[in-house]
């Protein structure tokens, strides 16, 4: 937390019950249960947001969007990221415009999808935003990596 400030509540979420059992680990661990919670959901199903309405002033979303190539589904996320977040609140993305190994991942890696071959969506940098801009956000900053492979970016909801 920055100097002085405390957070009210922080809240995790994951698809697979491997990483929600973990990371409810390290939590108690590190005894922030009075703050933190972890919970399984599914980012792309539009109810998994349901009685999140303007609950909280941050949303973070990195290394998902890429793995899923059809836009209705990171729509559907970014309606509920955008419901969830305050008016004035900040989302945080992250994006891989382009990345100079994906047949090595494609055939070195499984993917979360029954083992079939992780291949990779990349999106472009205007694509992405438009897509983040379409859901009610608009972006105030990027950053990007010397080699333009990785980019995390910050918008305000509107």
């Amino acid at each position: 937390a920055a100097q002085g400030h405390k957070f009210e509540r922080i809240t995790l979420r994951d698809y697979s019950d491997i990483n929600v059992k973990a990371g409810s680990e390290m939590i108690k661990e590190r005894g922030l249960q009075d703050v933190a919670s972890f919970t399984q959901a599914n980012a792309f199903e539009a109810a998994s947001y349901d009685g999140l309405q303007d609950a909280y002033t941050l949303g973070v979303v990195s290394g998902l969007f890429e793995l899923f190539p059809d836009n209705s589904v990171v729509r559907t996320a970014l309606q509920g990221f955008s419901s969830s977040v305050k008016s004035g609140g900040y989302l945080i993305y992250t994006n891989q415009p382009w990345h100079p190994q994906l047949e090595m991942i494609a055939r070195a890696l499984s993917s979360h999808r029954q083992g079939a071959a992780w291949i990779m969506r990349r999106r472009s940098q205007a694509e992405m935003d438009q897509l983040v801009e379409n859901a009610g956000f608009k972006k105030v900053k990027e950053w990007i990596d010397g080699d333009g492979i990785f980019s995390v970016s910050l918008a305000v909801k509107i």
